[in-house]
Formats: structure tokens, C-alpha cells, sequence
């Protein structure tokens, strides 16, 4: 009997990872999904979008620390994927594969070392249908928005 690792739509603190709000901040479980509307980004086959921005709200920082993509149309080709960083830099050394990172709800989405977003900030990726023909793609974001407390 195969049994889940942790509950992917739970909190990080519940599944035994430990909080991380530093002193005088309030963390909330949250999600950023590109495209910003609902549903899936059409792409054509072989297409190619660069810079693609999420741009985060002036009230709060996101901390990243999961991923999760949904794929529609043909799916017997994925796309490829790098992500900056909050400095500008890629998080890996060229394009990730998306069958390479389990993207369902039914698999526990990677979690990794929180990339912290301040204020304002934007999370630019580039992103490539690897198929020859057209396929929607959606790209979850999961982590913590980050609130800050007056006392």
C-alpha cells in the first residue's frame, strides 16, 4: 500500500516542515498562477515565450517554494521551463523539462529552498511547447505570502 509523503494542499508547517516567519511577520499558504486568468496559455507547436512576468502586489512578499503545472490538449509532449530567481538569475543552469517535475495534485509538488520575492517584485520565466502541435499550459507558483505586522 502506497501512502502520501505529505498533503500538498496543506500548509508547509503541517506536513513537518518548520515555519519559517521571522519575527514580527504573519506567513498565509498561497498560490500565483500564470496565465493571470483562468484557464489554460494556448501555446502553437514549438513556440517560444520569453520574459513572461507575474507581477506580485505591493502589500506583501512571496516566498516560492513549490511548483505545480497542468497541461491541455496534447500531452504527449511537455514544455520546457527556467525560472529567475529574486536577483535575476536563473534557478538552473538551462530548461527544465516539465515531466521532471511531478505537476499533479495526486503527486506531492516539489518542494525546494524558499526563493523570496520582495515587494513589488516580479517572478519572470521563460517557457517552450516542446510539442509540434498546439497545448494549453498552466503554472502554479505555491508558497507563502508574506505579510508584515504594525504593532
Amino acid at each position: 500500500m502506497s501512502q502520501e509523503i505529505f498533503n500538498p494542499a496543506a500548509p508547509p508547517y503541517l506536513n513537518g516542515f518548520n515555519r519559517a516567519s521571522p519575527s514580527g511577520c504573519e506567513d498565509v499558504d498561497s498560490a500565483m498562477v500564470w496565465p493571470p486568468t483562468d484557464g489554460f496559455q494556448t501555446l502553437t507547436g514549438n513556440q517560444v515565450l520569453t520574459n513572461q512576468v507575474i507581477v506580485l502586489e505591493q502589500e506583501d512578499e512571496f516566498v516560492w517554494q513549490g511548483f505545480i503545472w497542468a497541461l491541455s490538449g496534447a500531452t504527449q509532449s511537455g514544455f520546457l521551463y527556467r525560472v529567475q530567481d529574486d536577483a535575476g538569475n536563473y534557478i538552473s543552469d538551462g530548461y527544465l523539462y516539465c515531466f521532471n517535475t511531478p505537476g499533479t495534485w495526486a503527486n506531492p509538488f516539489p518542494q525546494f529552498p524558499r526563493v523570496t520575492y520582495r515587494r513589488g517584485q516580479s517572478i519572470k520565466f521563460d517557457i517552450i511547447n516542446a510539442a509540434p502541435v498546439n497545448q494549453g499550459v498552466q503554472l502554479i507558483f505555491r508558497g507563502l505570502k508574506r505579510y508584515r505586522r504594525a504593532y
